[in-house]
């Protein structure tokens, strides 16, 4: 268990009861756990502390499971959720498709039912944590589709741009040399040090912090943000 020891977890459930019973099995868990009774309370909490997983039941007062998570949606495609209901609804079970929520669980929740959908929520973080590398607040690369995001969004750039940040990233602890630029950058056109600084004063204003320094006689290196 000591893997959900490192993430949050947001519980959101109207039955005060249930709440009460599910939450020491979930604050035995995980680092951190926030309660919330409706839907409006949990959005304001999720804004306030970004959990990692949020579990949230559908019928709520004030604003329902799916709305809650619509909401989150719009902006957030990466905070885990997961879905808990009474009922099995079809409707609810696309919609749950359409908003890549985790798992959509019948109750009453259990640790057969609500340990599995945990469990696949925690690995999905863990894997996520080896494929994204984190640069800056909303600013980060994901290896596995080898280009840098902003606020969740692809941050435009030209080919030699993305080679050259991607290689300083990958090599993020060393200093990068002159020569292992030209040859993974320009390939075989020849590198002049006039086309290398012109290209990193355009890739400069495109990020969104200088995260490059130039180590004088030697190459260029990735600075992060303290």
């Amino acid at each position: 268990m000591d893997k959900f020891k490192q993430f949050t977890v947001l519980y959101i459930e109207d039955d005060e009861g249930v709440r009460t019973v599910n939450s020491r099995f979930l604050s035995r868990m995980f680092n951190e756990l926030y309660e919330a009774k409706d839907g409006e309370e949990g959005y304001e909490l999720y804004k306030k502390c970004h959990p990692d997983i949020i579990l949230t039941d559908i019928n709520m007062p004030k604003l329902d499971g799916i709305s809650l998570a619509k909401k989150i949606r719009k902006e957030d495609k990466n905070t885990k959720i997961i879905i808990s209901t009474a009922y099995s609804d079809k409707e609810y079970l696309l919609e749950a498709i359409e908003l890549n929520l985790e798992k959509y669980i019948i109750k009453p929740l259990n640790s057969r039912n609500l340990l599995p959908a945990l469990t696949k929520a925690v690995e999905g973080l863990e894997d996520e944590k080896n494929v994204k590398i984190e640069l800056g607040e909303n600013f980060y690369f994901d290896n596995k589709t080898s280009l840098f995001y902003l606020d969740d969004k692809v941050l435009e750039m030209t080919k030699k741009e993305l080679l050259f940040l991607k290689l300083l990233v990958l090599n993020k602890n060393r200093v990068v040399s002159y020569e292992e630029i030209e040859r993974f950058v320009w390939g075989d056109e020849y590198m002049s040090l006039n086309s290398l600084r012109t290209t990193i004063g355009f890739l400069r204003k495109k990020i969104p912090f200088n995260c490059i320094k130039n180590i004088s006689n030697m190459g260029y290196k990735l600075k992060l943000e303290k």
